[in-house]
């Protein structure tokens, strides 16, 4: 990945980041590894354990940038969320996955930020 995106991805994680703060989310961990991939953010919102796949753009030529979460990403990104809760003995609580599609402008300030709760579900691979 080019400087230059990695600049976008971590100047929108960044901004999601004092977003979700703002709005109630208290913040455990952010940019996450597991041996499926990266979570960006975890976080608590009241009593719901919540993943949020954060996505950045500076061009809208491809659409917003929610717009890139495919179904194959999503997947994913429950395969990470399911390993992290397992790892934190919270498999079985409550949880949701989250996308903040942040559009920035060439300078990297922010033109407009968007919240999905719950935007993501899907196949849990025989997990409930």
């Amino acid at each position: 990945m080019g400087r230059e995106k990695i600049a976008i991805g971590n100047a929108g994680e960044s901004v999601a980041f004092t977003f979700l703060k703002k709005h109630g989310y208290e913040i455990i961990a952010t940019n996450v590894c597991t041996p499926f991939g990266e979570l960006d953010i975890v976080a608590r919102c009241k009593t719901c354990t919540v993943f949020v796949e954060v996505k950045t753009r500076t061009t809208s030529s491809f659409g917003p940038p929610y717009l890139s979460v495919t179904g194959r990403k999503a997947q994913k990104i429950i395969q990470n969320a399911l390993f992290w809760l397992v790892k934190h003995d919270l498999y079985g609580t409550d949880w949701r996955i989250d996308v903040v599609s942040v559009r920035l402008a060439p300078d990297l300030s922010v033109k407009d930020i968007e919240l999905f709760e719950n935007a993501i579900e899907g196949d849990y691979g025989g997990y409930t």
